[in-house]
């Protein structure tokens, strides 16, 4: 190669002239998807410079063989997290169609050339991004085939978000009304029931036996909406986990096919080598890509739940605070009540205490009882029923091919010599 190479700028030095077949040849060889250089144009002389001696100078010809050296040269570099590629379709993956060879090609280049920004901030210096919308923002550019499956992820982590978030408002909403209850009933309960009895004994009585179904009914109402709350969430887990089996499946399925075809396509490309070197490359290079697909699935599925286990966390903080402030204004407006007749002082300081205890043991199950699982998320996901992509053996594909190459090519030397 560089002694092919030395001999063209001789030439070009001794006389002048350039052969556009060599280098169109050449400017092929290198892989371009993209026109970065297509050799001399016919109006290069135009362009020559002279020196004072009349000598012509002609410009140099980018270098073809040094093109292989620089993968990135020519290639779009797609940001904003779509890449202005049409879809695939699942045919298009194993097509022979050169058009649809070459999008595919760019879709690998999408994650193999396409270069990583070092400075991922505003020039402005405006606040960055969070690490998480940046790093799924780089997963989403480099892989829009899956973008389908990755929406899916995140209406999951926001779901769930918005489930904890809610379910967080409603027993602190369900304790503050019971702690009201009781704080009613302990001021107002014997007049309240003034008209089930003239009776002053029947009164309280009455009045203690509502404060006793405040608790009742707090436990009833808590152990139905937290049923409801776990089951919605559990079966979003399942639904999302199927669609995810469903397109891990999928990958595998194509990485095994694509894996046995480098080997299978010697039948079709029996007397023309370079056909068959030129298709192993494209298929090799779509094997990593696979696995990469399966690979960043992964990765943007474990950075999901990261967030929703660190929100999890911070909802768990912020609804103990919220049970303590409530709790607080519960026992606030129970304190702070007066006495409705102060001959009944001593009835009523009974009655407030009483609803203090079950105003106390309500807070405490507010919080400690029916909580979200810590592990609701990770024992419904079924993740363990994914293909993932340490079972892909990425490694040992690749080096499989390789070793069955060199075997092959020995084993054609080892026939050639005994001729």
């Amino acid at each position: 190669m560089s002694t092919a190479h030395d001999d063209h700028g001789h030439g070009h030095h001794d006389g002048g002239h350039h052969d556009d077949g060599h280098h169109d040849a050449g400017h092929q060889d290198a892989g371009h998807h993209e026109a970065s250089y297509a050799g001399p144009r016919p109006d290069d002389h135009r362009r020559a410079s002279h020196d004072p001696n009349g000598i012509e100078h002609h410009p140099a010809p980018p270098d073809p063989h040094a093109a292989k050296a620089q993968p990135n040269r020519g290639r779009k570099r797609f940001r904003g997290g779509a890449a202005p590629l049409p879809p695939l379709k699942e045919s298009d993956y194993l097509s022979l169609d050169p058009d649809v060879q070459q999008q595919l090609s760019d879709r690998i280049d999408l994650y193999y050339n396409n270069p990583l920004d070092i400075f991922p901030f505003d020039a402005q210096m405006r606040k960055p991004d969070r690490f998480h919308v940046m790093f799924e923002n780089q997963i989403a550019e480099r892989f829009p085939d899956d973008a389908d499956t990755r929406g899916r992820i995140v209406s999951y982590g926001r779901v769930i978000f918005r489930a904890l978030f809610g379910y967080m408002l409603f027993k602190r909403a369900l304790q503050f009304g019971a702690l009201a209850a009781l704080a009613i009933l302990a001021s107002q309960g014997p007049i309240l029931f003034a008209s089930l009895s003239p009776e002053p004994v029947l009164r309280v009585l009455a009045t203690v036996g509502g404060m006793l179904l405040v608790p009742v009914v707090f436990v009833l109402v808590m152990a139905i909406v937290f049923t409801q709350y776990r089951t919605a969430l559990e079966n979003r887990s399942y639904e999302l986990s199927r669609e995810i089996v469903q397109r891990t499946r999928e990958l595998q399925n194509l990485f095994t096919t694509v894996k046995a075809m480098p080997d299978q396509a010697e039948t079709q490309f029996q007397m023309d080598g370079p056909g068959w070197g030129k298709r192993s490359a494209l298929l090799m290079r779509l094997l990593m890509w696979v696995a990469a697909r399966l690979e960043y699935l992964e990765k943007f599925t474990q950075v999901e739940m990261w967030r929703v286990g660190r929100e999890r966390y911070w909802m768990n903080w912020g609804g103990g605070i919220l049970g303590v402030l409530t709790t607080a204004a519960g026992f606030g407006i129970l304190a702070l009540e007066p006495a409705p007749n102060p001959a009944d002082q001593t009835l009523f300081r009974v009655l407030q205490g009483l609803a203090a205890v079950i105003g106390l043991g309500i807070s405490w199950a507010s919080y400690f009882q029916w909580r979200t699982p810590v592990n609701l998320v990770r024992d419904k996901f079924g993740s363990e029923s994914w293909i993932r992509y340490a079972t892909l053996n990425v490694d040992d594909s690749i080096g499989d091919q390789s070793r069955r190459d060199k075997e092959r090519l020995v084993e054609y030397r080892s026939l050639t010599r005994g001729r």
